[in-house]
């Protein structure tokens, strides 16, 4: 399981001070108490969110140098069922990044969606998923620096050529990746963005009011 050792600095102090004091003293740490799970990608029922969370957007590092997004967030109604990230171009063999500092909570395949896949489980609160990999390049408990690959680009499982599926969640709740990652111009949205409960529909936060 993963361990507070991982989100603090050489000093031994707690990474994410700033975000911890606008939090009132909660950390992600404290969000994620015995939810610890390296087989599946969503493992939370019924989990109890804050009405609010800070979420620093500051030190993070852009999945992919590509600026196209081919699918967006939400909606399909062709499939008849929600699009829960953003799908950008990449070519089979295109390096894959580790958005922010974290650890790799699943690191696994599945044939009927999101093929090799890694989640990521990170000390602002969010976890990232990357989906539809050529190859993996990290294992389940491996702690990344934002920067870090941590697979290929490809078009395993569900999938119609080659591209990153992208996924923003938090305790489970997708979140659009375009509110938090301008993909077309290569930079965060937000330095600090603010999870509000209220904002949530579904399951999901797609805009802010």
């Amino acid at each position: 399981m993963v361990s507070l050792d991982n989100f603090m600095n050489d000093n031994g102090k707690i990474k994410n001070q700033k975000s911890i004091n606008l939090n009132n003293g909660v950390t992600a740490e404290h969000l994620y108490a015995g939810l610890w799970n390296t087989t599946l990608a969503h493992p939370y029922k019924n989990v109890a969110k804050p009405d609010s969370f800070h979420i620093d957007m500051t030190g993070f590092h852009m999945p992919t140098p590509s600026r196209k997004v081919t699918s967006n967030f939400g909606y399909r109604p062709k499939f008849k069922r929600y699009h829960k990230g953003l799908d950008i171009k990449v070519n089979t063999g295109d390096t894959i990044y580790a958005a922010f500092d974290g650890v790799a909570r699943v690191v696994r395949y599945d044939a009927n969606g999101y093929g090799n896949y890694v989640v990521l489980r990170h000390e602002n609160g969010l976890e990232t998923i990357y989906g539809h990999m050529s190859k993996h390049l990290c294992k389940t408990d491996d702690v990344v620096k934002a920067g870090d690959p941590i697979g290929l680009g490809g078009n395993t499982g569900r999938s119609f050529g080659s591209h990153l599926h992208f996924e923003t969640r938090f305790l489970g709740e997708a979140i659009d990746p375009a509110l938090l990652f301008d993909f077309p111009n290569q930079t965060n949205v937000v330095d600090d963005f603010v999870y509000k409960k209220s904002d949530s529909h579904d399951g999901m936060v797609t805009a802010r009011k």
